[in-house]
């Protein structure tokens, strides 16, 4: 059994209102299907400890060649029952739907929609603390955007004014957090106006070299610039998580599995 380690970011800023100073909030991502004791029931411990607010879901939370769907559906049944919880698209879920199991993915996509957790597929979402707000935003990144072991030509660019086309317009004045499954697109989110961007996907590099970072993205890249932490550009941060789930092809090593915790501070200043 893996050992879960939290993953701690206190992120200041002066648009955060001030009824959501101390608000925490709890991503998990690459979840890929796997248990952490029965029924997850140490991963859910772990969350109960932090006690969030709301919970970020980051994509990857199924295998898209697994047909063992049951893991995650029970998962987010119990978060949901205790939690507001939100969740992406990433690469996997997106892999389902041309893979052998596509039916079965459907059918536990149909049983997603009874429960209160919500999906955000290119969609926004204010969540609300009397008179104040802050604004989630999910953004679906195309399939074609990911590379695999083949891909070796392959573009993964996303179009110039993709965001701008998939989303819903954005306020510059409000606090805006940007749920996307991959960091490789820090610079688009930025432009954009993203104050936090949470990602995933990386796995943390699957395999962590001291002091060099980690070692393999998914799209095959050796040290991939962005594999795990807290990156800043001009007034956009973002968050990248190491996920709790592994690679079929590698199995990690200095990379424990995390839950990340993150404080919102309202900035005096």
């Amino acid at each position: 059994m893996s050992k879960l380690e939290i993953a701690n970011y206190i992120i200041e800023n002066k648009k955060i209102p001030q009824e959501f100073n101390d608000y925490v909030i709890v991503q998990i991502s690459d979840l890929h299907n796997k248990s952490f004791g029965k029924n997850n029931i140490n991963l859910i411990n772990i969350i109960k400890q932090i006690n969030p607010q709301v919970i970020l879901i980051t994509g990857d939370i199924i295998d898209g060649e697994n047909k063992n769907f049951q893991v995650s559906l029970d998962l987010l049944k119990n978060l949901s029952t205790k939690y507001k919880v939100y969740h992406i698209t990433g690469n996997h879920e997106q892999k389902a739907l041309v893979k052998r199991y596509k039916n079965l993915y459907k059918e536990y996509f149909k049983k997603l929609r009874d429960l209160s957790a919500v999906h955000l597929d290119n969609e926004k979402i204010q969540i609300k603390k009397g008179e104040s707000f802050i604004n989630i935003y999910g953004l679906t990144i195309p399939f074609k955007c990911y590379k695999y072991l083949l891909d070796k030509d392959k573009s993964t660019n996303l179009d110039e004014d993709f965001i701008q086309r998939s989303l819903p317009l954005i306020n510059k004045n409000e606090y805006n957090i940007l749920l996307a499954h991959t960091p490789f697109h820090f610079d688009d989110y930025e432009k954009w106006g993203a104050d936090l961007i949470l990602s995933g996907h990386v796995h943390g590099g699957i395999i962590r070299i001291p002091i060099v970072g980690g070692l393999l993205s998914p799209n095959r890249q050796f040290f991939p610039k962005y594999d795990l932490g807290k990156y800043d550009k001009n007034d956009s941060t973002m968050i990248v998580t190491k996920g709790l789930g592994g690679s079929k092809i590698l199995v990690r090593i200095n990379c424990k599995p995390e839950v990340v915790k993150i404080t919102l501070k309202y900035k005096y200043y």
